[in-house]
């Protein structure tokens, strides 16, 4: 799957090598790690659980392509950021310092030049609140601003595409898009449910 088509006639700011790469590999990510029959409730699902497979067929794809051999792909690795993050425009506490996102493709965690900071990921496999939406959202606004990542990500599993873009645009104003426009348009947000993947940038969706 590629991804160029998200940026429509804007000129493509960083390779979508590494970004096309995680989609494919959503893509290989099964069924059964994503939801499945448990004790007492229909469904279980989990966010570790998808991302530990996304994990593993991550760097099946990409083991022996030379993009990566100066990279490394981490999971839930701590970021101390000693900045406050911009709320964008939500009444949410924001004074949080530690964060474990759920994967990192970087060069290492003594590297904060942009050129090596490729993906930074948080994953909900679950339908969640407006809080915590837009939590994961200020902290993958606060991932680009702070860590220099070029693409930050927000996958959505189990739940449907046009609920995701109903939560955002009622969370967030354009306003505060085109406010954070730069940031936004590097904001991915993409939805699998039942095998089928859509994306989209976060600028877009609350803009369009």
């Amino acid at each position: 799957m590629d991804l160029t088509k998200l940026f429509r006639e804007e000129q493509i700011q960083f390779p979508l090598t590494y970004l096309n790469d995680l989609v494919n590999s959503i893509l290989n990510v099964d069924n059964e790690y994503c939801n499945w029959e448990a004790r007492h409730i229909t469904l279980q699902k989990s966010e570790r659980v998808f991302a530990y497979e996304l994990y593993h067929q991550f760097k099946s794809l990409t083991k022996n392509k030379t993009e990566y051999l100066n990279t490394r792909f981490d999971g839930e690795i701590g970021k101390q950021i000693y900045q406050v993050a911009d709320n964008c425009g939500i009444d949410i506490n924001t004074n949080q310092l530690d964060y474990s996102p759920d994967l990192v493709l970087h060069k290492s965690q003594t590297d904060s030049n942009e050129e090596n900071q490729k993906l930074i990921v948080e994953i909900k496999a679950r339908n969640i609140s407006d809080e915590d939406l837009a939590k994961d959202i200020i902290k993958l606004n606060h991932y680009v601003s702070s860590l220099n990542f070029q693409y930050a990500i927000f996958i959505s599993v189990n739940t449907n595409e046009r609920t995701i873009k109903q939560k955002i645009r009622r969370i967030f104003s354009i306003v505060t898009a085109n406010r954070l426009f730069a940031n936004f348009k590097r904001i991915i947000v993409i939805n699998y449910k039942n095998r089928v993947i859509t994306a989209e940038r976060l600028y877009n969706l609350i803009t369009d």
